[in-house]
């Protein structure tokens, strides 16, 4: 692994991944798109709304602006309201935040809501997904050491040196040398 810290959104939605690299630029539109509308973090999901929020570089440190739209974003499973008068109120991420989209008030992750992760780790390469469908127990095994999750939640990360699951039910997502397997 890298030492340089690089900063990273990691987005499922409909069952895809996606991962930017936030330092690519300062500012990054979320949104669904439409014809009038091409943010930079492109979603899909009607829950979304058009201009949904903005994650943005101040000083070095990324903050997450949500533009108080009708299904809202939950922020490490707390819902960002506005702040006085109605006004933008930005929150700073951490390695590890999570922010699920077009959720309402609620963190649920299910199929109208889209899953993000703020990370900031310099492992790459391709993701791999694995159908962990119907397990009650999991496994992640990364050359190291195992670690057996019972009944994990959607949405639970697993981050080692060398790799990096994201368990979402159904299916796991896996980068770098780390391995999944249930019962």
């Amino acid at each position: 692994m890298k030492n340089r810290v690089e900063n990273k959104l990691i987005v499922i939605e409909k069952g895809k991944i996606f991962t930017y690299n936030l330092d690519d630029k300062l500012s990054w539109t979320v949104g669904r798109v439409t014809t009038e509308n091409n943010p930079d973090i492109k979603l899909s999901l009607s829950t979304v709304s058009r201009k949904h929020g903005e994650l943005t570089n101040i000083d070095g440190n990324w903050f997450y602006m949500d533009f108080n739209g009708k299904n809202g974003t939950v922020y490490n499973n707390k819902q960002i309201k506005p702040g006085i008068h109605g006004k933008i109120k930005p929150v700073i991420l951490k390695n590890g935040d999570t922010l699920i989209f077009g959720g309402g008030s609620e963190a649920v992750i299910n199929s109208k809501t889209v899953w993000a992760k703020f990370i900031t780790s310099s492992i790459e390469g391709a993701w791999r997904v694995n159908d962990t469908a119907g397990y009650s127990h999991i496994t992640f095994n990364d050359g190291n050491e195992k670690i057996r999750m019972d009944s994990p939640k959607k949405g639970t990360v697993l981050e080692k040196e060398n790799g990096i699951a994201i368990y979402m039910g159904d299916f796991t997502y896996l980068l770098g040398n780390i391995e999944v397997s249930g019962e």
